[in-house]
């Protein structure tokens, strides 16, 4: 877990620092090298929470009086992570379109900002993926309530709120953080909100397991 927040941290600071509009050869290789890194500790994630759902499963099958509603409340907070996994999903598979899964320095160099804006507004494809996370966040947040580490964790991670930049202006949450981003960047930024969204759920799960009537 301490390898994984490492890794996390690594991107998080790289893409704070990277500059909206160039990239050197040396920041796309950095930023390639953590995209493998954040990819691994994903599925690693994934692992996690398949284990974390089977031993609820098991307990639901032998004490349902205790573990029936915990686990109809898994499932339920299951499939809400798996909507939002599949609309990041879709937004990076977009972005692979555009630029190749492995694209050499000049595309991944580039912006994706077609992608998701339409001059300064956003995009169909821009507010279907803000539209995404603010029904998880809406939907998602009458279970965290019952399970604060887990509702902070959701609320550090995933939450759409505009940002004032440097110059003290204040800047929608996707222009912020995404735009005139080059592909890499924004590659690697959905794929941290990803493993978000599953260490959200790790959190939950295992505060479910040791709770389970609320």
């Amino acid at each position: 877990m301490k390898k994984h927040l490492y890794i996390l941290f690594s991107a998080s600071l790289l893409l704070t620092t990277t500059a909206c509009n160039f990239l050197n050869k040396q920041t796309i290789d950095s930023f390639e090298a953590i995209e493998v890194d954040v990819e691994a500790a994903s599925l690693d994630t994934s692992k996690e929470i398949k284990s974390l759902m089977k031993t609820l499963t098991d307990s639901a099958m032998a004490n349902p009086a205790v573990y029936a509603s915990a686990y109809n409340h898994m499932n339920e907070f299951h499939n809400k992570s798996e909507r939002l996994l599949t609309e990041l999903q879709h937004v990076r598979s977009l972005i692979n379109d555009q630029v190749g899964e492995t694209g050499d320095f000049e595309k991944m160099d580039e912006d994706t900002d077609e992608l998701l804006f339409n001059g300064d507004s956003p995009s169909e494809n821009g507010a279907r993926f803000i539209k995404a996370i603010k029904d998880y966040n809406l939907t998602a947040s009458d279970q965290l309530y019952f399970f604060p580490e887990a509702e902070k964790m959701a609320q550090q991670t995933l939450f759409i709120e505009d940002v004032t930049n440097r110059d003290g202006e204040t800047v929608e949450w996707l222009t912020y953080h995404f735009k005139g981003f080059p592909a890499i960047a924004s590659k690697v930024k959905i794929m941290t909100m990803e493993n978000d969204v599953k260490n959200v759920e790790v959190t939950f799960l295992k505060a479910l397991i040791e709770k389970p009537q609320f």
